[in-house]
């Protein structure tokens, strides 16, 4: 399939205890209680309906304040945090094939990430599953174009890693995306990015394989990845 496709997921919005937004209200990171709403489990200026935007300096803010635990699983989607899905086995044996994969076939001068901070822009820093880059760029000078090649492996998360996050990346130039269906032994190769989305969005199932765009030597079959059948 080539052209843009759209999927919608409820959004996995963090939930703050009571007590937790009072300290990011006393710490300037929330609007008082008169000026504060909550829409679809987002922060909202009442008066607007504008989305509350945070930055990764605000999540860290968080962490110093006590509101947000620094081993929470959550990562910043479009100026919102956002929970991250648990990982099942299959999703963590995904992972580790493509990892050991990575390392084998890669040189010393590719960075590769796994589960790190990717800084695209202001108020979106995502925590891919992996993403590599060269490694003569420091990780947080690191934007979509220099992204030699993100993967996200998905489970539960399958339809928030193919909607949201493939409209975000597409928009911050990410130029070679893969989401690794880890239940179903299938890679949706995503390329071509523009603001309005991936121009080309092709399912690759079990019987075929994936080449990276910057590596054309890296080749991933489908087949070797593992299944829940």
């Amino acid at each position: 399939m080539n052209a843009p496709v759209r999927f919608q997921q409820p959004t996995p919005h963090h939930r703050f205890t009571q007590d937790e937004i009072l300290i990011l209200q006393a710490g300037g990171l929330l609007p008082p209680y008169d000026e504060l709403g909550l829409v679809d489990g987002r922060f909202v200026h009442r008066d607007t309906s504008e989305p509350v935007r945070f930055t990764l300096d605000d999540a860290l803010r968080m962490v110093e304040l006590g509101a947000l635990d620094p081993d929470e699983r959550v990562e910043l989607i479009d100026g919102a945090l956002l929970d991250m899905s648990p990982q099942n086995a299959p999703h963590m044996e995904a992972k580790r094939i493509l990892i050991r994969l990575l390392h084998r076939h890669l040189s010393d001068d590719v960075a590769i990430h796994v589960e790190g901070t990717l800084s695209l822009a202001r108020g979106f820093s995502p925590v891919p599953d992996i993403f590599l880059h060269s490694i003569e760029t420091r990780v947080d000078a690191v934007r979509g174009p220099d992204v030699l090649l993100l993967i996200e492996v998905a489970d539960s998360s399958l339809l928030y890693d193919l909607g949201l996050k493939a409209s975000l990346y597409a928009r911050y130039g990410v130029s070679d995306y893969w989401v690794v269906d880890a239940s179903g032994r299938r890679i949706f190769v995503h390329r071509q990015p523009g603001p309005d989305g991936y121009g080309e969005i092709r399912q690759v199932n079990r019987d075929g394989e994936v080449r990276s765009l910057a590596f054309p030597d890296l080749t991933v079959l489908v087949a070797d990845l593992p299944t829940v059948d």
